[in-house]
């Protein structure tokens, strides 16, 4: 029995020895995790505010160079230089504070390239910003643009007047209103030559600052009919707008750049030909006195035809017919050199180096005018256009590409379907309509181009994709219009029937309104059939409008945008370079 008691107590006490190991290996186990946990999280907490400090570096900068310059007037080049140069030094010395400890963050490194456009000078500075907190680096660039350009190009959609907001829009980018900004969660719409149809939804959902005149410029139609300050009633901004208190800004309506389209049309057109401005602008002031009548921008035809360079045609030479005697040599030689110059003039678009003044309507229509294409010197570098005394008709009638690389002055109406690839400038001294068109910018090393549609008549975009349903959206639908529009009237847009998805922009002189529903909607007999799911289920990326800024749009088209005698700042987006952690 003592032998078997003493057996019995060696198990025992190996047993506890391998317990007392196994419980000591699993305690440095938890031990370890929790350590390595806390580490990572500490890592992840400097991640995130070294990103946050970096954007703040950022912020700082753009915020010093926007009260140096903007809304300043009438700086000579050679000022403005010296200026951009002592700029740069300055936000080299700057440091940018931060409550954490050990933490810093300024900016490493600044680009400037300096931009001529006849006698107008701006100024690209691209902005590298580190910050680091407990030894975690995080780096972001930023492209600020200054110079002498309208402030309505800083906006995914705005207007001069009111902003009127029907119904579930969704923008991504920032907002200006300069008088009223008008809210509703009910969407108007016309169908069946019935003007008074409506249809409650959400109110819309905005991602980006507005800018506005004072905070009871936010006005809420009410039950009565009535539209009221937001303060009076019991929604937030965040139910109203989907905004915070932060991204209201005051903006005096005094303080903004507008353009006056007319203007910016007789600057480039002297620009293009090298005519003398004040001939160009009593021309063009005559034209739109006369318009509608016969000729009237005739003497504006004279003036530009004999500027420096500039090729004039009426159009293409009369194509020939084909001989009924094929065995008659001269006959057959005849009309071979004649198709032959026939077909030379429309290929003789496909890499145009000078400006072109045509005169009569232009009709693109991807058969005969498979493309219109300046070379990328010509366009950019030498500011060559074509010059249409009008009207431009962009209608793909062939299943190749139709492509508009051009700048273009339009002294008539602008009228654009079907589908286009794109990387232009339009100024049309008429209107514009966009109707069942497929708009898409072309790549560009990886760069996606855009449209940008300057027009002194209307906007009419009509009939998009008109009761499709393409899904939610996301930024590389390929139903998206590259484009951004500006009109001197009123404008009223839908995404209702139709999906209205813009990459780009879209701004008014007068009012702007909006009306937009969420889900899919099909033709009915005498309604819409809206989504059958209730709205307040759907999510903002349902909505059948949507406006996504392109940041790109200065990089792209600089060379073609309007010109003011103010300076402003152009803030891009930031883009994260490179961390390590």
């Amino acid at each position: 029995m003592p032998l078997g008691n003493d057996r019995e107590r060696g198990y025992a006490l190996v047993m506890v020895l391998f317990m007392i190991l196994l419980l000591t290996i699993l305690g440095t186990a938890v031990v370890s995790s929790t350590l390595g946990g806390a580490t990572r999280a500490e890592t992840r907490e400097s991640d995130v505010q070294s990103l946050h400090l970096a954007e703040k570096t950022l912020s700082e900068a753009a915020s010093y160079l926007v009260t140096k310059y903007d809304g300043r007037e009438d700086i000579a080049p050679e000022e403005l230089s010296v200026l951009m140069n002592n700029a740069v030094i300055e936000l080299k010395k700057r440091d940018t504070k931060s409550s954490f400890q050990g933490a810093s963050g300024k900016i490493t490194d600044i680009t400037m390239e300096q931009v001529n456009i006849g006698d107008q000078t701006s100024y690209k500075l691209n902005l590298t910003a580190e910050a680091e907190v407990n030894k975690v680096k995080r780096k972001l660039t930023q492209l600020i643009t200054i110079g002498a350009y309208p402030d309505f190009l800083n906006y995914a959609f705005g207007s001069e007047n009111d902003v009127i907001i029907n119904g579930a829009a969704y923008g991504l980018g920032n907002i200006y209103a300069g008088h009223e900004f008008l809210i509703s969660n009910t969407a108007k719409y016309v169908y069946n030559n019935d003007p008074d149809k409506k249809k409650e939804t959400k109110y819309p959902y905005f991602e980006g600052d507005i800018f506005i005149q004072n905070m009871d410029s936010i006005k809420v139609l009410d039950i009565s009919g009535k539209y009221q300050p937001y303060s009076r009633t019991n929604l937030t901004l965040q139910q109203l707008l989907g905004v915070e208190n932060k991204n209201i800004q005051l903006r005096d309506q005094q303080k903004f750049i507008s353009i006056n389209v007319a203007e910016s049309f007789i600057d480039k057109a002297e620009e293009a030909t090298k005519v003398n401005r004040s001939d160009i602008k009593s021309a063009v002031d005559s034209g739109i006195a006369n318009s509608g009548t016969t000729g009237s921008f005739n003497s504006l035809v004279s003036l530009l035809k004999a500027g420096s360079g500039v090729q004039y045609t009426e159009g293409p030479p009369p194509k020939p017919t084909l001989p009924t005697d094929l065995d008659d040599e001269a006959l057959m030689a005849d009309y071979d050199k004649k198709l032959a110059d026939y077909e030379a003039y429309f290929v003789h678009f496909n890499s145009l180096s000078s400006t072109v003044m045509f005169n009569g309507n232009l009709a693109l229509d991807g058969i005969d005018y498979k493309n219109m294409i300046y070379t990328d010197d010509a366009k950019k570098n030498q500011h060559k256009w074509l010059i249409v005394n009008g009207d431009l008709t962009i209608s793909n009638y062939s299943s190749d590409p139709l492509v508009v690389k051009a700048n273009i002055l339009v002294t008539g109406n602008v009228f654009i379907s079907d589908s286009v690839k794109v990387d232009s400038t339009i100024f049309t001294l008429g209107s514009t309509t966009i109707e069942d068109a497929q708009i898409q910018g072309i790549q560009n090393n990886g760069d996606r181009q855009q449209l940008i549609m300057i027009s002194k008549g209307p906007v009419l975009v009509n009939k998009v994709d008109s009761f499709n349903d393409f899904g939610t959206y996301s930024p590389n639908k390929p139903n998206i219009l590259d484009a951004f529009f500006y009109t001197d009237q009123d404008a009223e847009l839908y995404g209702v029937g139709s999906i209205f998805w813009l990459r780009g922009g879209f701004f008014s002189k007068g009012d702007l309104t909006i009306n937009a529903v969420l889900g899919k909607a099909s033709e009915g007999d005498s309604d819409i059939i809206f989504d059958p799911r209730p709205q307040n289920s759907l999510t903002k990326e349902d909505s059948r409008f949507i406006i996504n800024y392109d940041y790109d749009l200065f990089e792209n088209q600089y060379e073609g945008l309007p010109r003011v005698k103010k300076l402003s700042v152009i803030v891009g987006k930031k883009q994260l370079v490179a961390s390590n952690s």
